[in-house]
């Protein structure tokens, strides 16, 4: 008997805590210029990006790119885990996958381009982080891209 308790007891903690780190990453971050690093050199003057979900199920995601021509643009996605490329815009497809509570990996696709990549994201507290390449012209272009949490 005791052992049972003890199994249930265990079962409800750990399930506790997948449940708990559920919402990792929610909030509003803002592209940080100078920490961030491309191969090719920025492509942006501006953006944000808000996180709205992020549990064992999907992650629901938007930003908002000012690129050097000064053309604002925005995308949003609110998609399953299941690696499955899906629009986020008329010209831009993302498939996530979850790592970990506070790692993701995407794939993306833009197709007025051509150009494809992936990405890992990685969330800490204050931070989050994005390792990515993309394809450029049948190059991979390496980036990092450092992103401040401000809500």
């Amino acid at each position: 008997m005791r052992k049972v308790i003890l199994m249930a007891a265990a079962t409800i903690c750990v399930a506790g805590l997948a449940h708990a780190q559920d919402g990792v990453g929610v909030g509003k971050y803002r592209w940080n210029a100078k920490e961030s690093h491309y191969s090719t050199g920025a492509y942006t003057t501006e953006q944000t990006m808000e996180i709205t979900k992020n549990d064992k199920a999907g992650i629901a995601v938007s930003q908002v790119v000012t690129p050097l021509d000064g053309k604002t643009f925005s995308w949003n996605i609110d998609a399953p885990y299941d690696n499955k490329m899906r629009h986020a815009s008329q010209w831009m497809s993302f498939a996530f996958s979850r790592i970990s509570a506070n790692q993701f990996h995407d794939r993306y696709i833009m197709s007025d381009s051509g150009i494809r990549g992936a990405e890992t994201y990685t969330i800490t507290p204050n931070k989050l982080t994005i390792r990515g390449a993309a394809v450029i012209k049948g190059k991979k272009q390496p980036y990092v891209e450092i992103w401040d949490r401000v809500q």
